[in-house]
């Protein structure tokens, strides 16, 4: 849901963490990767 720009404010009575700060790092790390395979 955080990918679609989906809050855990969205959805009432959903059990929610926040992971903003991973989503960034993994985001962060998706995009390396997509970079990396590019050169090879």
């Amino acid at each position: 849901l955080i990918a679609h720009g989906h809050g855990c404010e969205d959805f009432e009575g959903m059990c929610c963490m926040d992971l903003q700060d991973h989503y960034r790092a993994i985001h962060q790390q998706i995009q390396q990767l997509m970079e990396h395979t590019q050169k090879i």
